[in-house]
């Protein structure tokens, strides 16, 4: 059986949209017409509200605590907590499918885990957007999920109603015919907090807030931040924190935060859905080729502009991957590797990277995507 035989030449260089918070709901409108519709309710005030929020790669955990006041008598409301899932995208030229969705939802009322029930709003938005990379109109199709509760409150008592869930934070992976990674989208999600504002005048007298980024700054996902006037990252840990008083939750409504996750999703793309290719030999026109395929980040090939790399490895070979019950033929698809010294940050910021290479396979130029 013939081999491939892969020649490279070195030319260097130096250096998820998720709504949320929680109000009173008028299950009845809902019925008669399929919309939910926020209720005010004057006699019903927001003591205090405790928001927890962390991001983990692609996933965001939330937890949130009310403690609410019955000012009135003896009453029962419906309490309903908005979750967004983004459905598809469509491009003009072709579809590109993803899911946004609550991965778990659990509500407490006074320590005790409440049952909820659904109310779904399908297509509740449509969103268009041009997107200036591809030069294409895109469309995102959101379904609305409100998980609803009733909250019986006697005359003049509180009621301390925690709410705990994660979503898939927005976002896109594309794949193209030339390519055998995706292209990752900007990833970003966003909370709502204006539904609380049915509670009362819509004035929390307590409000506190948690944004855990550390993850995200942990993996150099350079976090932008659209936040509420006040919150602080203290001890630039990725921690940003907020605590006041007679927050209006009418005025300021939102906190947004998007991120670039897209040196982990393409590292669990290769490392899950890709087999490495067997190599039969490497050479180059410098020493230490063998640094490029020990799966040591700590070693470092070094070459200069002109040099080469040489790699020969079989046209097909045959595996068992998972799941699969008979030996399958596998050939290449593509080729990665490490751009720069990652022996030490330090190296990797100030030693040269590769800026360009030629392609060959048996002596023919292959176009390098």
């Amino acid at each position: 059986m013939k081999n491939l035989t892969l020649l490279f030449f070195l030319f260097f260089q130096t250096l998820s949209l998720a709504f949320a918070n929680g109000g009173v709901v008028d299950e009845n409108y809902f019925k008669k017409t399929g919309n939910i519709r926020l209720l005010q309710k004057a006699d019903i005030s927001l003591l205090k509200e405790d928001l927890r929020i962390k991001i983990v790669s692609d996933t965001t955990f939330i937890e949130v605590t009310y403690l609410l006041k019955n000012n009135g008598n003896t009453q029962s409301v419906q309490y309903g907590f908005p979750v967004d899932m983004f459905q598809e995208e469509k491009n003009e030229e072709e579809n590109s499918h993803y899911y946004m969705e609550a991965l778990y939802f659990e509500a407490f009322l006074n320590q005790k885990k409440k049952k909820t029930k659904y109310l779904v709003k399908e297509n509740f938005y449509e969103g268009k957007h041009y997107n200036e990379e591809y030069y294409n109109k895109q469309t995102t199709q959101v379904t609305r999920q409100w998980h609803v509760l009733t909250l019986d409150f006697e005359k003049e008592t509180t009621q301390k109603l925690t709410v705990k869930y994660a979503v898939q934070n927005y976002g896109n992976n594309q794949y193209y015919y030339n390519t055998f990674y995706p292209h990752v989208s900007e990833r970003r999600f966003v909370y709502d907090l204006f539904p609380s504002s049915s509670w009362s005048d819509g004035i929390v007298q307590d409000f506190s807030l948690k944004l855990d980024l550390s993850d995200l700054q942990k993996h150099k996902c350079t976090p932008k931040i659209i936040d509420l006037e006040g919150l602080k990252n203290k001890n630039e840990d990725g921690i940003y924190t907020l605590s006041t008083k007679n927050f209006d939750l009418k005025k300021e409504s939102f906190i947004s935060v998007s991120y670039d996750n897209s040196k982990r999703i393409i590292a669990h793309c290769l490392k899950n859905y890709y087999e490495f290719f067997p190599i039969l030999s490497i050479s180059s026109s410098t020493e230490n080729a063998e640094y490029l395929i020990d799966d040591d980040p700590k070693t470092v090939w070094k070459g200069k502009e002109g040099d080469w790399i040489k790699i020969k490895l079989p046209k097909v070979f045959t595996t068992k991957k998972q799941f699969e019950r008979e030996q399958i033929k596998v050939f290449p698809l593509g080729i990665a590797f490490l751009n720069g010294n990652y022996s030490s940050e330090e190296k990797f910021k100030t030693e040269g990277k590769v800026k360009e290479f030629k392609f060959e396979m048996n002596d023919i130029e292959i176009e390098a995507v």
